[in-house]
């Protein structure tokens, strides 16, 4: 793909000039096997990073896809500049500093087998508390245990729209490029059909 290009070139110009930022405005491909299946081979099944603006709240990408859970966490530029707009459902951010507040906990057993919990208030005002699927090195399908937390957070759903968290019985969606987002609320039971129709 392009992107790949784009990283390939940068690999290369950084490589012959000794320059790293040479990687600026380069993005990465969440979805990429390679850094992922490196990052297993290492024992690491989740990475958490900032200071990238995420929106309203962190943005996970679900262990699916990969076989590694990330999770990007900084509200910066959080502030909806429409939210009295009750005659558009999709909502655009504005560049102010955030009004969201955003925690993320990694709770469990012990290294090995834990599990993600994101909590805290929207843009909007709105209140969530989310629990993931466990992370486990050491899972067996008889593990009850694992069907706990929701498994869909993290996921994409068409168009582009990625879910972010769960507000019952609502998802909060959002997609975007940069420091643009634009966020969407949609009923759980829709949203879980529009994955169901992608499998």
């Amino acid at each position: 793909t392009g992107a790949q290009e784009a990283r390939k070139q940068a690999l290369q110009t950084a490589q012959e000039q000794l320059d790293p930022l040479v990687f600026e405005g380069i993005s990465s491909n969440v979805v990429d096997h390679v850094p992922a299946n490196w990052l297993l081979e290492h024992g690491i099944r989740r990475i958490v990073v900032g200071h990238k603006p995420t929106g309203d709240c962190p943005a996970v990408l679900s262990s699916k896809y990969t076989g590694v859970e990330t999770v990007a966490v900084d509200t910066s530029f959080s502030n909806r500049k429409d939210l009295n707009d009750d005659e558009n459902s999709v909502k655009r951010f504005g560049k102010d500093r955030g009004r969201a507040v955003a925690t993320v906990e990694i709770t469990g057993e012990d290294a090995f087998r834990n599990r993600l919990e994101t909590s805290g208030v929207l843009a909007c005002g709105t209140e969530y508390s989310n629990q993931f699927p466990i992370l486990s090195s050491t899972r067996s399908d008889d593990d009850d245990d694992d069907v706990v937390g929701d498994p869909h957070i993290g996921s994409m759903v068409s168009n582009g729209w990625w879910i972010k968290a769960a507000v019952p019985p609502n998802y909060h969606l959002c997609r975007g490029s940069g420091r643009f987002l634009e966020y969407d609320t949609r009923l759980m039971e829709d949203v879980i059909n529009d994955l169901r129709q992608q499998s």
